[in-house]
């Protein structure tokens, strides 16, 4: 079966690169490492030289000839390999989501990507189908664990406020009891509704987060000033609240004599829900300090909140998927960098190292410049004792007193010994071995 002409290209470009430098060099390219290059050649059915095969190059020894590029493992039946050249095999499953792993690609192919790219081929129909099919329920048995802890929560201080309106008024009220201690305000969703509005408000964020749940997100409810959640995607955070719009009218209630002639207005709910969203990139990227995104839905007209919910998750996760391939893109930038500082720093250390080792042969050779007079001092001395030595065994030669020849002997011996001694050839040997190591590295 004929191979994709972008897959074909990006094959035989690889396998060129793989069997001209070394797998660290060609990795540093792409801004992966040399294993996740490796993964890369595999999956694409892309022969690499054999262990070994660099540093006989290097040596200049035989090595063994190029294998041929086989033809691809690519299946045009298998719709999650359809990969544009991206990547065949490497992909992240994220609950419905099927991704492409943004580690096995390059920079270059991460700079032409944009949101739904981030989608193997093929997929985008069936999540778009899962967005479209979002509905939010007429009734809820069993709501999710948060909404349920938020309509407990909200129980709660209701119950607590209606039997002790005074309590965060400042009011001090004599009692005979002892006075009352009430826990902290647990953490929950924020939902600031009417109670007409509030079930409704319930059904809409429970099915918000079950689609968020089904997508593999992760979620936090905290309470600094006041309550909120944050539902992490992929590298994104989420967050929103869900609120009734508040229109002023007359208040019709008694007014004192001051404000007779100037009517007093309220703000009062009237029906119309709303829901924020602020998106950031997740707070482990704390090194990002760009103003997060913004988003507003609400009841407009005929369509209500509800039915914008499949195309508000279809937008929150295209900013997931576009933050996701930024992040990828970057961690790229600073794998490059980093590789290139390193580089910088390993030649700056061999280029220090260099200049120790010249100044360290520049002061040996001339400590042995020093040493020449009394190398050649030494020299002629071994030479003369040893002359003197045979024209002793010279005169020995013709020497029959006995007492005397066994004395020239002996001193003889003592005189080839200093000789020895003062030979300069094993100093001068030893110390030209030293210098030309130094030379050598």
């Amino acid at each position: 079966m004929n191979e994709p002409q972008n897959i074909k290209q990006m094959r035989l470009k690889l396998y060129e690169e793989v069997w001209t430098e070394p797998m660290t060099t060609v990795a540093v390219k792409y801004g992966i490492s040399d294993n996740g290059l490796r993964k890369r050649c595999k999956a694409l059915n892309i022969p690499l030289p054999p262990a070994g095969y660099w540093a006989k190059v290097k040596a200049g020894k035989p090595v063994p000839d190029r294998v041929p590029l086989p033809p691809t493992l690519y299946n045009s039946s298998d719709k999650n390999d359809k990969s544009n050249g991206s990547t065949l095999k490497g992909q992240k499953k994220e609950g419905i989501l099927s991704l492409i792993a943004t580690e096995e690609l390059t920079i270059e192919q991460l700079s032409n990507m944009r949101d739904f790219d981030l989608l193997l081929p093929g997929s985008f129909e069936d999540f778009s189908n899962w967005c479209s099919n979002i509905k939010v329920p007429g009734r809820i048995q069993d709501y999710h664990a948060l909404v349920s802890k938020h309509q407990s929560e909200m129980d709660y201080r209701e119950a607590r406020d209606k039997e002790h309106p005074f309590r965060d008024t400042g009011i001090r009220i004599w009692s005979p009891v002892e006075k009352v201690k009430y826990r902290e305000n647990e953490a929950v969703i924020p939902i600031e509704v009417s109670s007409k509005q509030y079930n409704r408000a319930c059904r809409i964020a429970d099915t918000i987060i079950n689609s968020f749940q089904e997508l593999k997100a992760r979620f936090s409810v905290e309470r600094g000033n006041k309550d909120n959640i944050t539902i992490t995607l992929l590298s994104t955070d989420l967050s929103f609240e869900l609120v009734e719009h508040k229109t002023k009218r007359r208040n019709l209630s008694e007014r004192s004599a001051l404000h007779e002639l100037r009517p007093i207005y309220e703000e009062v709910f009237d029906g119309r829900l709303q829901i924020n969203w602020t998106a950031r990139k997740a707070r482990y990227y704390s090194s990002d300090k760009s103003a997060p995104i913004l988003l507003s839905y609400s009841d407009s007209g005929n369509k209500q909140l509800e039915n914008q919910i499949p195309a508000m998750v279809l937008e929150l996760c295209k900013l997931c998927f576009n933050n996701e391939i930024i992040n990828g893109f970057e961690h790229k930038e600073r794998a490059i960098q980093f590789e290139e500082e390193r580089s910088e720093r390993l030649e700056k250390e061999y280029a220090e190292k260099q200049r120790k080792l010249g100044e360290k042969r520049k002061v040996q050779q001339e400590t042995l410049i020093n040493e020449l007079p009394e190398h050649a001092n030494n020299w002629f001395k071994r030479n003369q004792l040893l002359k003197f030595a045979d024209e002793l065994e010279n005169y020995l030669a013709n020497c029959e007193v006995v007492d005397t020849v066994n004395l020239l002997q002996k001193y003889i011996k003592l005189v080839r010994q200093n000789a020895d001694n003062c030979n300069p050839l094993d100093r001068i040997l030893d110390e030209m071995r030293a210098l030309e190591l130094l030379e050598e590295s």
